[in-house]
């Protein structure tokens, strides 16, 4: 029991935020007293501050080969993923609200995991470097192309003017430079580096908890996220599920085109079918935050929400069976 607890602590730190969020929503939301427009800013900076301390950027020229590889990652993540999404969601639209719509379609165009992929993909005896150089492309890719699409999303819906580059130029502040100062700091310093990062590991799951938190509390107190009600939430649960099924099913089927390793395979499938809450959940508050009036936050982050518990439980099971072989 104690192991399973563990196990899956994070989420269960993320309930736990939520639930906060919705006995004492006046702390979160804004003005409140844990200031969430500068603490929110300041937890995404350190987030990426620390993957860049943490990202072993030796191991970038070792995975770099073969390319088909990382194309097939980069097609799941960006084309064929949102390609699903979208079909599942026409024949439910008018069953699910526009803000969990939206909160589908950013979970569909968002990058890969970076921990997560690469740690899955050693014990599951995948290719490592493969796996680390998907990981960082996806995610950097990320950094222009979520903004970009969903910016030109909203502003056809809502025919509002949401100029891009002063998003970019945030997302720069909070995402980029953060992680190339890590890795800096990490060339300069290695040893002190080595246990920085050694000692703030799940550091950043904290702070993730700690936007969720917010978002889920501002939610609250507008009232929107009462509206919801929990058979939609149970609706967003099993639609998010059956993404995840069908999704790593098609991952693992259409791999075997690609003439790689079992090792390749395995790194392949698990940076295909992921999706990263560490950048995707600051990119979607990022985003948001340029387009107050048009959506309500935690509705948007709850897809993505229900999809990485999901998904870490079948890495698990799938990578105690590979790891075992």
């Amino acid at each position: 029991m104690q192991k399973h607890l563990k196990k899956h602590s994070f989420t269960l730190w993320l309930l736990l935020g939520v639930i906060l969020a919705i006995l004492f929503p006046s702390y979160g939301s804004k003005g409140g007293l844990l200031c969430p427009e500068l603490t929110t800013n300041i937890g995404v900076w350190l987030i990426f501050f620390l993957q860049g301390i943490a990202l072993p950027t030796s191991e970038l020229t070792k995975g770099y080969n073969p390319k088909r590889l990382h194309a097939f990652v980069l097609f799941w993540n960006y084309i064929i993923f949102p390609i699903i999404v979208g079909a599942l969601l026409l024949p439910i639209s008018h069953v699910i609200n526009e803000e969990l719509k939206i909160g589908f379609w950013m979970l569909a165009i968002l990058p890969t995991t970076v921990s997560s992929a690469v740690v899955f993909s050693t014990v599951s005896k995948g290719n490592t470097p493969n796996a680390i150089f998907s990981t960082v492309f996806s995610n950097l890719l990320s950094v222009i192309l979520v903004p970009t699409v969903v910016i030109t999303y909203l502003t056809i819906e809502s025919n509002l003017s949401i100029p891009l580059s002063p998003l970019f130029s945030k997302l720069f502040i909070l995402i980029i430079a953060p992680l190339l100062f890590g890795q800096l700091f990490r060339q300069k310093v290695p040893k002190v580096s080595a246990l920085m990062a050694n000692r703030t590991k799940g550091f950043g799951n904290w702070i993730i908890v700690f936007i969720v938190h917010c978002a889920f509390a501002q939610s609250v107190s507008s009232g929107f996220l009462i509206q919801l009600g929990f058979i939609t939430i149970f609706k967003v649960i099993l639609l998010t599920v059956l993404i995840l099924l069908l999704v790593s099913f098609l991952v693992w089927w259409s791999s075997v085109f690609l003439n790689l390793s079992k090792e390749q395979r395995i790194s392949a499938f698990f940076c295909s079918s992921q999706k990263s809450i560490a950048t995707g959940l600051p990119l979607i508050t990022s985003i948001l935050a340029f387009a107050p009036s048009v959506t309500d936050t935690a509705s948007i982050i709850i897809p993505l929400m229900c999809y990485h518990p999901a998904q870490l439980i079948l890495a698990g099971i799938l990578s105690g069976r590979w790891g075992s072989k």
